[in-house]
């Protein structure tokens, strides 16, 4: 079991199975010396299993510590809910009772001053809970992390609570734009994983008892690009289908350069939808990342299906609504 691209959690036996990044030790300084941090790396590279880990370690030293999962958050209003759900462990009557929609809110469509009345509440909530070490998880919310961290600092800087905010960095520009800058005391970068460390991330996600062939596991680092979400899926492949790593991470390399020579738009949307497995023109999360129109995104995937590096299949709706196309990239079977 395990081999699968999911993150690590905050367990002990997740916990065996974690091999700390060089950044580890830098990290776990900063948070002695009760430093706001920036984790900025690429996807894949494991920022929310260091994000888990840190929450496990913490809780072991009696540190309260709270793991927010902000992913493809659309707006300052719900990343401050979530934040304060996850602190106070019960949902937030605030937004309902405002009435409150994220599309309103981007919209400025509330009554005057009801969605910063309702975020003051929020923010207000969140200053009042105990002390915590509060884990973001924000990949996708780069619009969101600047408007909390950059125009809101000043509320944050009061309260007593230390942050780390993981993102990709792609979005660094976006979230990290001043003053949202200045409210991380210590930006640390999370790079790409050497091949010896990837064999051994691989090799920890054997059960007791298996044994993988190191040439497997090799072959399977050597062509990750440093990723380990991609040197999983490919001993995933390989273990579960017989498919070889090597061959299996050319192809995927192979449909990203292709659609790159599309131009860049299309190169992007081929290694998110290799990261998602498939995707619609609906899907807004992947919209937010690429900072396209559903037309425009539609446009790129018939673009996509046109050079044959994606497949097309119809989504029919469980209840009322129309079917939808999800594309999946064209990788061999």
């Amino acid at each position: 079991m395990l081999i699968g691209t999911r993150p690590l959690y905050d367990n002990l036996a997740d916990a065996e199975r974690f091999v700390p990044p060089p950044a580890w030790p830098v990290t776990l300084r900063a948070l002695e010396r009760r430093l706001n941090v920036a984790l900025l790396g690429p996807r894949g590279v494991g920022k929310t299993s260091l994000l888990r880990r840190l929450q496990l370690a913490m809780r072991d030293s009696k540190k309260p510590a709270a793991y927010v999962d902000a992913t493809a958050v659309e707006d300052v209003l719900e990343l401050a809910a979530r934040i304060r759900d996850a602190l106070l462990g019960q949902p937030s009557p605030i937004v309902a009772a405002a009435n409150l929609t994220a599309e309103a809110f981007r919209r400025q469509e509330t009554q005057a001053g009801g969605a910063s009345r309702a975020l003051a509440s929020l923010l207000r909530e969140i200053g009042q809970a105990d002390a915590t070490t509060i884990l973001v998880d924000a990949s996708s919310s780069a619009a969101a992390c600047y408007e909390l961290f950059g125009r809101m600092r000043d509320v944050l800087w009061q309260q007593d609570h230390e942050w780390v905010l993981a993102m990709d960095d792609v979005d660094r520009a976006t979230a990290l734009k001043p003053p949202a800058d200045a409210f991380f005391d210590s930006v640390i970068i999370l790079d790409p994983w050497a091949t010896d460390a990837l064999v051994e991330i691989l090799a920890r996600r054997a059960e007791p008892g298996e044994d993988w062939p190191p040439d497997l596991l090799l072959s399977a680092a050597t062509g990750a690009h440093g990723s380990p979400r991609e040197a999983v899926r490919a001993l995933s492949d390989a273990v579960v289908h017989g498919y070889d790593p090597a061959t299996t991470l050319d192809a995927r390399a192979k449909l990203v350069d292709l659609a790159s020579a599309e131009g860049r738009p299309a190169g992007m949307l081929m290694a998110e939808l290799l990261g998602r497995g498939q995707a619609s023109p609906s899907d807004e999360g992947l919209q937010k990342t690429l900072g396209v129109t559903r037309a425009r995104l539609n446009q790129l995937f018939r673009q996509l299906l046109e050079r044959g590096l994606v497949a097309a299949d119809t989504e029919r709706a469980d209840g009322p609504g129309r079917p939808r196309t999800v594309y999946r990239p064209a990788l061999p079977q």
